[in-house]
């Protein structure tokens, strides 16, 4: 029987290929989409958390200070409970840190008539204290230094990136379970114009005892098919937008990115994707057979 529902719903889907195919593609691009947005909050999630493992708090210092002059400054942040370690970075480091980061760039440097890069310490928060509220007041305390320029803190802009990533998330639920209604709408639609076209075969069936099952178990079938194809071919799609940017970011050499920080769709999403497709398939059947039988 089961065998029996798969040819059917094969032969269906090919005999009504141009409608099969506009609402596979809706399912396509639905599951496409909401993929899209899963996949980029969970590399942005995943990027959080390994840049979170090392927050950084950069205080850069008026130019030409040396050690020795920031040495009550160095004393602060070395006493400071909330520091895990930290670095002085010289003027010439620094330099010598851009030029390696920027080979592109490095003959910009070599024009210029002094070394433009300020000295700086590079302070590494402990892992309890990466919160707001703690570090903002060390931060504060750095900021009162008279030799200190600028103080920069990576937690503001993870909090920015975080803010995004609860966007995204929401957007992207919001967005796909719309796509999912009209593509539940449009596999309805497909199923219910080959239950018209096939109104009388149903009719005969019918008189020679075929049960209620026997005969909505192809269009379930292909509802089902429909929802599969299209879920696979977004898993696809998906695939290869990500091995694109994968391979855009190996060729970029950046050196605070690497692609080691992106990942593609686990596994267990990748089986929430196409049984999403499959799941919208049957409903889009089920509800337009159960209207049109009467059964």
């Amino acid at each position: 029987m089961l065998r029996y529902f798969v040819s059917e719903a094969f032969s269906n889907l090919w005999s009504n290929r141009l409608n099969s195919f506009f609402s596979m593609a809706i399912i396509v691009f639905s599951l496409f989409t909401f993929g899209l947005f899963v996949l980029t909050a969970e590399n942005l999630s995943g990027m959080i958390g390994r840049w979170t493992e090392n927050v950084r708090i950069n205080v850069f210092l008026s130019k030409g200070t040396t050690r020795e002059a920031a040495s009550k400054l160095e004393s602060i942040i070395k006493q400071s409970p909330v520091v895990s370690q930290y670095q002085f970075i010289t003027e010439e480091q620094a330099l010598k840190r851009f030029q390696t980061y920027y080979p592109g760039m490095k003959q910009l440097t070599t024009e210029l008539d002094s070394n433009p890069f300020p000295a700086s310490f590079e302070i590494t928060i402990r892992k309890e204290f990466q919160n707001k509220s703690f570090v903002q007041t060390f931060v504060t305390l750095l900021r009162t230094e008279t030799m200190v320029e600028d103080v920069e803190y990576d937690q503001d802009w993870i909090d920015r990136i975080q803010f995004i990533i609860r966007f995204v998330r929401t957007i992207g639920l919001l967005f796909g379970g719309i796509l999912m209604f009209t593509a539940t709408f449009s596999i309805g639609n497909v199923i219910k114009l080959m239950v018209l076209s096939r109104r009388d075969e149903i009719e005969i069936m019918k008189l020679v005892g075929a049960t209620n099952g026997f005969i909505k178990g192809p269009f379930l079938t292909e509802g089902i098919l429909q929802g599969l194809l299209g879920g696979l071919a977004a898993v696809g799609c998906l695939y290869v937008i990500y091995y694109g940017i994968l391979a855009k970011v190996n060729s970029m050499n950046a050196p605070f990115f690497s692609a080691d920080l992106l990942h593609f769709l686990s596994t267990d999403m990748i089986v929430a994707v196409v049984s999403g497709g499959m799941i919208v398939g049957f409903f889009g059947s089920f509800f337009s057979i159960i209207r049109l039988m009467k059964i």
